[in-house]
């Protein structure tokens, strides 16, 4: 039995929409999963499952017609997916007004439920949000039937308020897989056949590395899993160090020749080292360098503690340095902090 796991799509999304690339990422959202919907006809893939949060938000009528349409377009693939916290079902929302094809099963209930493909010899089981959260931890003492079905196990969530999960509990569970859903970075266990999936596309700038779904196949002897990337645009991450020395116009030029400027890559970059005292970086300069989603600064000024000391030896600013020189990391951002205030002329 082959099968497809995906979760955490968010189509309606618009990453980066304030951004020169925002309709193309929204775009991208939507292809990328229709691209997966093309893999399972291609590939005659047996079972498709969703762990959650196919839709950004609970979708209207018109999202979910939208939505049986393109499930039509794979009629042998058994679809089986659950509403996560961005999606969940409330009583007369259109995930539930609306039929979604005969291929499709929507395990709506808040409990646990299942859905049984004899010919696969395959029982999925799995639950839906009904509110945005859900703090209360999946129970440990749920184990698979040993039935001489392969069962499955469908769950979003892993976080304090969203479904809390204990994964050594899973990992001693019994079932053959366990398609996991809410967290974006994908993560395979290896202690017991059991994944996070992540999204198929990133979802907004902190959803760095790469992103897709997982592919897998069980039979009596066991079942294989592997992470396919899927995703048409990445986040990267890069940290410039500078010094004293260091301007705007130095970091664009230097992250012209760092960066590979495919379109397919959006960078965080990240500001460290020591800068002038009176040196200000202009993000705007530096995001000309290419497609820069956000720039953070963590750079501390440099001063001359010495010469401020013999210049300021009757002031505050003598007493504010012997008190925090010396000390702790977190001291001494503080100092270089407080006396880029207290040095500032512009207050």
């Amino acid at each position: 039995m082959k099968f497809i796991h995906t979760a955490d799509i968010h189509l309606g999304a618009s990453p980066d929409r304030d951004l020169p690339w925002g309709e193309a990422r929204r775009l991208a959202v939507y292809k990328t999963f229709e691209g997966i919907l093309n893999t399972a006809r291609e590939e005659k893939t047996d079972l498709l499952l969703i762990a959650g949060d196919l839709f950004h938000r609970p979708p209207v009528l018109r999202e979910v017609r939208e939505l049986a349409a393109l499930f039509s377009r794979i009629p042998d693939t058994q679809v089986v997916l659950t509403a996560g916290n961005h999606d969940h079902l409330y009583p007369g929302c259109a995930m539930l007004s609306l039929p979604l094809g005969e291929n499709v099963h929507l395990l709506d209930s808040q409990a646990l439920s299942s859905v049984t493909f004899p010919s696969l010899k395959t029982v999925v089981h799995g639950f839906s949000y009904h509110q945005p959260g859900h703090p209360a931890p999946f129970p440990a003492s749920v184990t698979a039937p040993k039935d001489g079905m392969h069962h499955i196990l469908m769950l979003h969530g892993g976080d304090e308020q969203h479904l809390p999960l204990s994964f050594d509990a899973l990992a001693s569970s019994g079932f053959d897989y366990i398609a996991l859903g809410h967290i974006h970075q994908p993560r395979l266990f290896e202690r017991c056949p059991m994944a996070y999936c992540g999204s198929p596309e990133p979802m907004d700038r902190t959803d760095t590395g790469r992103r897709g779904y997982i592919k897998g196949s069980i039979d009596d002897s066991g079942v294989d899993f592997r992470f396919i990337p899927s995703a048409s645009g990445e986040y990267r991450q890069v940290t410039i160090t500078v010094n004293p020395a260091s301007t705007s116009a130095q970091i664009t030029d230097l992250l012209r020749e760092k960066l590979d400027h495919s379109e397919k890559y959006f960078y965080r970059i990240i500001l460290a080292g020591e800068r002038g005292p009176d040196i200000r970086f202009d993000p705007e300069i530096i995001s000309m360098a290419g497609q820069i989603s956000d720039i953070t600064d963590r750079t501390v000024p440099s001063f001359d503690i010495d010469r401020l000391l013999e210049e300021h030896s009757h002031d505050l600013i003598s007493h504010y340095i012997r008190k925090l020189s010396g000390g702790t990391e977190t001291e001494k951002k503080a100092l270089f902090y407080g006396l880029a205030a207290l040095l500032d002329p512009e207050g």
